[in-house]
């Protein structure tokens, strides 16, 4: 097993570890910052050096040093471990490899992997010849372990069995195929590109078909297996989830104003030798929410680099919506020569000119705007009509005034119609959107935010403790309400009763009197909420005392919400037994909790 991570919280500091990926700022005994996991305009996420935690009240994540990296990096608590520990200076001891999980012999199996087909690609002369005819140099072949999978039906199964691999596990990996009681190697006469997580571990694979001057033995389809097959979904590989190069890009992309995507590993190699390094691929599928999330931690300019024709360009317009749906700032970049990226790095002078053109990217209107021209015919009154309809709604998610009328300009060239019309136009499909999406503007002038994972009874219990923590003398008025706290903040609830001020509070109160660590957490958490609800307070200029009084009327008031749903549950179930003297009771209760209600 892994050594203590003791060890490693005494040696790190919780600001320190976050203070690398979030801009801090002081607040009191905190740190605050806009919450690096949702979109927020006013921070809400707050970290706390005194009690080495982090927690955001938008989003109601939080946690300590070890949440924080496997939140950020999207890595498991293992990976987690190994970065902060380099961090930390501390020698982890590893398991012993007969109780590996299932995991770690799946990346094992895919390390042999790779070095096997890499000894197979240097001696198969051919493919060497071929991959340096389409533009790659020796040195990018072996950084990125590019290999070769030869035209045999068990090659690489015999070799990982050799290695002592059991067959459900070569399985179990995507390498291979199981066929009654035979396996046989997934990837044939391939060129291989081996897939890395974050950490730098090899997850999958994406193989090439080359079929040379012998003619295939095991592949007698090619359109059918398709040119291209990657690993299929396991244990440790997603390809929804993976972005190729990101491992070796990460370091470049948080320094960069953009990431440029591509489509495919060779576009992003070509690209990565000359010398675009904040770049990252997809592997043979659409762009994804998950992805974009990935990328969002780095930058929040995009500029997509597929494929421009008729079905790339359908690509990237799917892409933008999705991009501009998490906010990022998306930019095309358009290629003279060539369909793709390693298409046009072929010709030297491109590789000197494609920085200069990847920062002159098309903005996303232009692209828009090119694609309206192509949506209909602009000499009669239905082209006309498809171009205004492609074209307007684009215009539409425009916030900026000047820009809208700019484009309106635009198009009203372009297909000979007036402003006036198109804008008649705009404001019927703006009225329509809005219709979907009105909100009283005074039904809340005043509101803190909650997480969006509690109950809202949780929420205000939550918040009642806040402000009992840091104005004790509040417990008289608030044991009043005591009943009506949900269970499982009746023992935080004693706790606080029976302190005199926050400093009874501190972790090494609580662990003297024997409490569960789960519960002081709990209480460490609310202490940093307790810090974030004063400062929100006296931000916008409102009264403890007024908040803390209107969230005790307002715990009782969901406590009896919810004792009302249950006696309608219960009268249900009387009135279909006919039990007249049961039911008389429940109304009885329902009407006089109802009254107080009202109160």
């Amino acid at each position: 097993m892994f050594s203590s991570s003791e060890e490693i919280k005494n040696k790190l500091d919780v600001k320190e570890v976050i203070g690398q990926y979030v801009k801090l700022q002081k607040a009191g005994a905190n740190y605050r910052a806009l919450c690096p996991f949702h979109k927020e305009k006013t921070p809400s996420f707050f970290v706390s050096p005194s009690r080495q935690i982090w927690h955001c009240f938008g989003c109601g994540e939080g946690g300590d040093i070890f949440s924080f990296i496997m939140k950020i990096e999207n890595i498991e608590f293992k990976e987690a471990l190994k970065i902060l520990a380099q961090k930390a200076g501390v020698k982890l001891a590893y398991e012993n490899p007969q109780v590996r999980s299932q995991k770690q012999r799946l990346i094992d199996i895919n390390k042999e992997a790779v070095i096997f087909f890499e000894e197979n690609l240097w001696k198969k002369k051919e493919v060497v010849d071929y991959l340096m005819k389409r533009g790659f140099k020796r040195e990018t072949i072996k950084e990125f372990h590019l290999g070769w999978a030869s035209d045999e039906w068990q090659s690489l199964s015999a070799f990982l069995m050799k290695k002592e691999f059991k067959p459900k596990d070569i399985v179990a990996s995507g390498l291979a195929i199981s066929k009654n009681t035979e396996i046989y190697d997934r990837f044939r006469s391939r060129i291989m590109f081996p897939i890395e997580d974050y950490s730098q571990n090899v997850v999958g694979f994406t193989g090439r078909i080359f079929q040379g001057k012998t003619p295939l033995k095991t592949i007698r389809n090619i359109e059918k297996i398709g040119k291209y097959i990657n690993s299929p979904q396991t244990l440790i590989f997603d390809k929804s989830k993976i972005l190729y190069g990101l491992s070796k890009s990460k370091n470049y992309l948080r320094s960069q104003e953009s990431t440029l995507l591509v489509e495919g590993q060779t576009d992003f190699l070509m690209g990565w030798q000359a010398g675009i390094k904040n770049i990252v691929a997809t592997s043979g599928i659409a762009l994804t929410p998950y992805q974009l999330k990935i990328l969002k931690r780095y930058n929040n300019t995009l500029v997509l680099g597929f494929d421009m024709d008729e079905a790339g360009e359908k690509a990237a317009e799917r892409s933008i919506e999705l991009a501009l749906s998490k906010e990022f700032n998306v930019k095309i970049l358009r290629l003279s020569q060539g369909k793709d990226l390693a298409d046009y790095l072929i010709n030297k002078e491109n590789k000197e000119s494609i920085k200069d053109l990847i920062n002159q990217a098309e903005a996303i209107m232009d692209f828009y705007f090119t694609r309206a021209q192509n949506a209909g015919d602009k000499t009669n009154i239905d082209g006309k009509k498809a171009i205004a309809s492609y074209f307007l709604p684009k215009i539409k998610k425009l916030i900026n005034v000047l820009d809208r009328s700019f484009w309106i300009n635009k198009l009203s060239r372009f297909i000979n119609i007036s402003e006036q019309v198109l804008e008649d136009e705009l404001n019927r499909l703006s009225k329509e959107v809005d219709k979907e999406n009105i909100i009283d503007e005074n039904e809340f002038l005043y509101q803190f935010p909650t997480s969006q994972l509690q109950s809202r009874i949780d929420g205000i219990a939550e918040r009642i403790i806040s402000f009992l923590i840091k104005t004790p003398s509040l417990k008289k008025e608030a044991s009043e309400y005591e009943e009506y706290f949900p269970e499982n903040f009746q023992k935080i609830f004693e706790v606080i009763k029976n302190i005199s001020s926050e400093k009874d509070l501190s972790t090494e109160n609580l662990k003297k009197v024997n409490l569960p660590e789960n519960l002081i957490n709990q209480i460490n958490q609310l202490a940093l909420r307790a810090d974030y609800e004063i400062e929100l307070l006296e931000r916008f200029q409102v009264s403890l005392d007024g908040e803390f009084k209107k969230e005790l009327k307002e715990l009782k008031r969901e406590y009896t919400k919810k004792k009302l749903e249950e006696i309608e549950k219960e009268i249900q179930i009387v009135e279909k037994n006919k039990d007249i003297k049961a039911l008389k009771n429940l109304m009885t209760k329902f009407n006089k909790l109802s009254k107080g209600l009202l109160n």
